[in-house]
């Protein structure tokens, strides 16, 4: 559940009784959401929803309200600066906790998550509004969105599972090794399991404008039907080892991702050996391939270390345009790539509490433009 440790920015500890503070301006409650929507700080945002019960009324965790907010990450705090990143990681350490930073503006709010799976298997991934953890012990996997504390405990996977993606209000968590799907509602906590009936198993999944697409590990593009009695759908979209994709494949670095932007799928590959580069292939619906493109029509991708996250824009404040921001979890912190003009550029995440790098370090995507309620 998210706590907080004395800043006013959190809901849970925020006011609901009374008028609030007497002596302070008073603000006509319809005006509120104006307000709100040219703040560009959590912090000022939760001060202003923490004024009284009919300004918490009026400000919903929605996307409307929170458009201007710039992106974060989530990243380990410690209490104790002594600690290296490995024991602060261990189960049971009272000094860990998880933080939200400022991209922008590169310092950390006073927001704090505590998790209850975040240490024991570590944070997984996130679609930027719910942030994904795994206990270790039970393999549970809790979803939780940060802002509104509402969380879904799914159980453990019935099969050994590779990733877990969260895409449209499902899980999915496809199977290792096997061409089995697994997935989840948030809303009825029951894996399924379908298969296709295919050699290969499918790489990624995306639902993409309320269809669920997967990509082959050739860069196969198909599209499917959600389950019904274990039986996946699939219809071959095209895209199998297009020669237009081969120089690219044989650059990539770590696999390819399924993304979205714009309401149309993305495939997303790494090519950068040291620092991050990318290339981005559109689905052209016309010819059935992937078409490279240097342009996202000015919005912003965000990657997290192996998986896609979100497409913001355009017009998102603290961030460029036509542009993929990676996190980097191995080094604290993230780049900027752009696609306009090939340049990259890395930026540490440094704040006090800091615990340290490594390879397990959790560290996601927050982009409280992309919240709303559920």
């Amino acid at each position: 559940m998210a706590a907080n440790d004395g800043g006013p920015d959190l809901p849970a500890n925020a006011p609901v009784d009374g008028d609030g503070d007497a002596g302070g301006p008073y603000i006509p409650a319809e005006l509120v959401p104006d307000i709100a929507k040219h703040l560009t700080s959590l912090h000022d945002f939760f001060a202003l929803r923490a004024g009284c019960r009919a300004y918490r009324a009026a400000l919903p965790n929605c996307r409307a309200l929170l458009a201007n907010q710039p992106p974060h990450l989530l990243v380990p705090h410690t209490a104790d600066p002594s600690l290296s990143l490995f024991k602060v990681l261990e189960p049971g350490c009272a000094a860990f906790s998880l933080a939200l930073f400022h991209v922008p503006d590169r310092r950390l709010l006073r927001f704090r998550a505590r998790l209850p799976f975040a240490r024991t298997g570590g944070v997984l991934t996130s679609d930027g509004a719910r942030v994904a953890a795994v206990d270790g012990a039970t393999g549970e996997i809790l979803v939780t969105d940060l802002l509104s504390g509402a969380q879904a405990r799914l159980p453990r996977p019935p099969l050994e599972y590779s990733r877990v993606i969260l895409s449209g209000g499902y899980v999915f968590a496809p199977a290792r090794g096997r061409t089995e799907i697994q997935y989840c509602s948030l809303w009825y906590a029951h894996w399924a399991v379908a298969s296709y009936g295919g050699d290969f198993e499918i790489q990624d999944w995306r639902i993409v404008n309320g269809a669920l697409y997967g990509l082959l590990p050739s860069c196969g593009l198909v599209m499917a039907s959600l389950p019904k009695d274990n039986t996946l759908e699939l219809w071959m979209l095209g895209g199998e080892f297009d020669e237009d994709l081969e120089e690219t494949l044989k650059e990539t670095v770590g696999g390819s991702l399924l993304g979205e932007c714009g309401g149309e799928p993305l495939l997303i590959c790494k090519v950068g050996r040291i620092d991050p580069e990318y290339k981005i292939f559109r689905w052209d619906f016309n010819v059935g391939k992937w078409v490279m493109t240097t342009s996202l029509g000015g919005r912003t991708l965000f990657i997290g270390y192996d998986d896609f996250v979100a497409c913001l824009g355009p017009d998102v404040p603290g961030i460029r345009a036509d542009c993929v921001y990676g996190s980097l979890p191995w080094s604290g912190g993230w780049s900027e790539y752009s696609l306009v003009d090939g340049t990259c550029k890395c930026f540490p995440a440094q704040y006090p509490g800091e615990p340290g790098v490594g390879f397990g370090r959790p560290q996601v995507w927050v982009l409280p433009s992309l919240f709303c309620d559920y």
